[in-house]
């Protein structure tokens, strides 16, 4: 027979051990987005945050984190505890920023654990102020040779930076880059005149094209964007060929979070964007359902960098 002191030491061992722990997620997951409230990752994040919660069974607690395209939210992820309480919702900019800085803070694939890939977006509308007199990319593209044209974007590196500067190296084009903090913040610059163009998905800058505020003049997509029909595509309105896939959303979890803790986020996170109401909210906003496993993020994440890689050497875009 064991002694009591002996057994009570036992016992407390196999309470104290990782397998001994409750199932995760047993308390309310942070989820860090690194943009203001409004734009379109905070919408995105915010519609699948409903029936993940209900997956889960657990809060998810929005974390607004914006600056620094994206950098600012990404140092707090990697420097989190990696027990997958702390995420990150994001963007192509997350990765972005180690193309195009000389001495990026951390490397996406190597400081950073992908849990999946939420959505992509097939393209972006390219929006002016509805008081411009550029109705086309044509006509924007000659506006910017005789006038002073500014576009915005989140910061240096981000997909909506790159494809005006892709934009001007295809045309000619004297676009000006302006960084801002968020997309909220650029929606605001165009409609009062500080900016003269924005990049942007439908979801955000609808309302202002029906209120007749704004004008989208072109879609970079590959087909015309179901419900604005009347809208070109890119290649038909100015650069024969070009298609610009605007960028995607994924979740990001520190580098040594346990894998089946990432991979039990991962399915939850797939069946929320099944659900038929998100779903639909994702593809009514130009975006396509996600939710693919982290072995498949990974491999997508290779493959953006490359092709990213790419486009910035056409754009002439060097790092900083």
């Amino acid at each position: 027979m064991l002694r009591p002191t002996i057994a009570l030491a036992l016992l407390a061992g196999i309470a104290a051990s990782p397998s001994w722990s409750q199932p995760y997620p047993n308390r309310p997951i942070r989820m860090m987005i690194p943009q203001p409230p409004g734009g379109t990752m905070d919408t995105m994040a915010r519609a699948l945050a409903e029936p993940l919660v209900r997956e889960l069974g657990q809060n998810i607690v929005i974390d607004n984190r914006s600056g620094a395209n994206g950098i600012i939210a990404g140092e707090m992820l990697a420097r989190a505890a990696p027990d997958g309480y702390t995420l990150l919702y994001t963007s192509a900019s997350l990765a972005n920023n180690q193309l195009v800085m000389k001495k990026p803070p951390f490397d996406v694939l190597k400081d950073f654990a992908p849990v999946t890939l939420a959505n992509t977006l097939p393209g972006y509308l390219i929006i002016v102020n509805a008081q411009s007199p550029a109705r086309s990319v044509k006509d924007l593209v000659e506006l910017s040779k005789t006038t002073r044209v500014h576009y915005g974007s989140s910061g240096a590196g981000n997909s909506q930076h790159l494809l005006g500067e892709l934009i001007n190296a295809r045309t000619g084009a004297r676009m000006v880059h302006v960084p801002y903090k968020g997309f909220a913040l650029i929606v605001n610059a165009v409609l009062g005149n500080e900016i003269q163009v924005v990049f942007g998905s439908p979801t955000t800058v609808v309302a202002h094209i029906k209120a007749g505020r704004l004008r989208a003049v072109a879609y970079t997509g590959a087909q015309r964007l179901s419900g604005m029909q009347d809208v070109p595509t890119v290649s038909e309105s100015g650069i024969p060929g070009m298609v610009y896939e605007a960028s995607w959303h994924g979740i990001f979890a520190p580098a040594a979070t346990p894998r089946p803790v990432i991979l039990q986020f991962q399915a939850d996170a797939a069946k929320a964007l099944q659900t038929p109401r998100l779903s639909q909210y994702i593809t009514e906003s130009g975006h396509a359902p996600g939710g693919g496993t982290p072995d498949e993020f990974r491999k997508f994440l290779v493959r953006y960098l490359e092709d990213t890689a790419e486009q910035l050497r056409i754009a002439g875009v060097k790092p900083e």
